[in-house]
């Protein structure tokens, strides 16, 4: 009989594919579709195609490690078991860091809305919403996407339906063709650099997995939901990145809300309002739950010594991590008044690489420690030397290669963060250490 304490089993796969779609998908990554295809044209396809690849490898890797541990935690528990407490720690950080770009998410809503209320500028709509989305957190409310599976299902098909009437030529808006004939440009450094951007468009597939304790034959449904997650992203991206590009000009396509002058190409302002409620209600999801989950993982490493025990503390009424979540909130809000959008991605991007990066270790050192744990979903390769690891290691190093030779600024910055990650989780851990002793 199970203890009143554990956590119910009542999540399928179409609650779980909602989560991995909802929140992979946002203002952030439409915009960025747009803007990498005002860049690069054409040939960044070939970009997003080698995100795919390293993200296929990813969801694998992640689909082998949840089910071997199937509890709450997802890569931190992971993680742990692998490496210990201070590489876990860190990763979680880089985590927060990763979480900051949610400014972006909100920058591109305030814009929106600031094209209905034009009185209050967009990045006021932007705190506006962000402050929306802590009092939800704060009330204890579940922002979480896995209740909205019908609601993805009419995403999906509104942004297919949109690039395939662009296509055929039935909206208000032309096809320039000769766009999408010119292929010029493709080069190893620009592919592979723009890829760490293209990444963008996938990473948060494998947040299903701290819900792995409340997943239903998790062996089955975790690893279908986020594969299938992936596969439809890829395909939407394959579909409306190009049609953006052959209808809107340099200016539209670099802008805040691309996807949104797309739709008010096509349909005028029907299609302005369309977008615009798919858009808030995608990133209710995206922003609120994302800040739902970090704000956990920031609370378990205090609760575990890792943080200041501030972030450990609940609300007296709520049960929430206030403490944990006004720290997300605030990092938001700075970084939406520093602005640089894409400089906030290209970071984050290069975070959720080096996460990634760890998975894979992950996987290939619990192998060996974990040999005898029954593994209901089978990476591949041979048992000691996994081949998803070492591929999906080459992948990432040659990505992260290619994006120093592309823009070398990206890691000036994103570097030297992720190393004070790691060096503050080892100060920190020392300080806490010789604390307790003298106490």
């Amino acid at each position: 009989m199970e203890k009143d304490t554990q956590l119910k089993k009542v999540l399928g796969f179409w609650p779980i594919f909602g989560a991995c779609f909802g929140i992979a998908i946002s203002g952030s990554t439409l915009m960025l579709l747009g803007n990498v295809f005002g860049l690069a044209g054409m040939p960044i396809i070939l970009s997003q195609i080698v995100a795919f690849m390293v993200m296929i490898l990813v969801v694998f890797a992640f689909s082998e490690l949840s089910t071997m541990m199937p509890v709450a935690g997802g890569i931190e528990v992971y993680t742990r078991e692998a490496m210990g407490m201070g590489p876990a720690a860190a990763v979680t950080l880089w985590y927060f860091v990763a979480t900051i770009s949610l400014a972006v998410n909100a920058l591109v809503d305030g814009q929106m809305l600031n094209m209905f209320v034009p009185g209050l500028p967009g990045l006021w709509w932007g705190i506006i919403l962000v402050t929306v989305y802590l009092i939800l957190n704060l009330l204890g409310a579940r922002v979480l996407g896995f209740g909205l599976g019908f609601f993805v299902v009419i995403v999906i098909a509104s942004y297919i339906a949109m690039a395939v009437l662009a296509f055929l030529g039935l909206g208000q808006a032309k096809v320039d063709p000769a766009k999408l004939l010119d292929w010029s440009g493709v080069g190893f450094n620009s592919v592979m650099g723009l890829s760490l951007m293209a990444v963008w468009f996938f990473v948060g597939i494998e947040m299903a997995t701290p819900l792995a304790e409340e997943v239903k034959a998790p062996e089955r449904n975790l690893p279908r939901a986020m594969i299938a997650g992936l596969i439809v992203i890829f395909a939407i991206q394959l579909l409306l990145g190009p049609a953006m590009y052959a209808v809107l000009g340099q200016e539209d396509l670099t802008g805040l809300t691309p996807h949104v002058a797309f739709a008010t190409k096509l349909f005028g302002q029907t299609g302005l309002y369309w977008v615009l409620v798919l858009q808030i209600a995608l990133e209710f999801t995206t922003i609120g739950g994302v800040m739902f989950g970090i704000s956990r993982l920031l609370y378990g490493l205090a609760r575990d010594g890792m943080l200041p025990r501030v972030f450990a503390r609940l609300h007296p009424r709520f049960k929430t991590p206030w403490a944990a979540l006004l720290l997300i909130y605030a990092a938001v809000v700075a970084a939406m008044v520093a602005g640089a959008p894409l400089v906030l991605i290209s970071v984050a991007s290069m975070m959720f690489f080096l996460i990634y990066l760890v998975v894979f270790l992950d996987l290939w050192i619990l192998r060996g420690k974990k040999s005898s744990v029954k593994r209901p979903f089978y990476a591949g390769g041979p048992f000691g030397a996994p081949v998803v690891s070492i591929l999906g290691m080459i992948f990432i190093l040659a990505v992260l290669f290619g994006n120093a030779l592309q823009d070398v600024k990206i890691f000036s910055i994103g570097l030297p963060i992720a190393a004070a990650c790691m060096i503050f989780t080892v100060v920190y851990r020392r300080i806490a250490r010789r604390h307790a002793k003298r106490s």
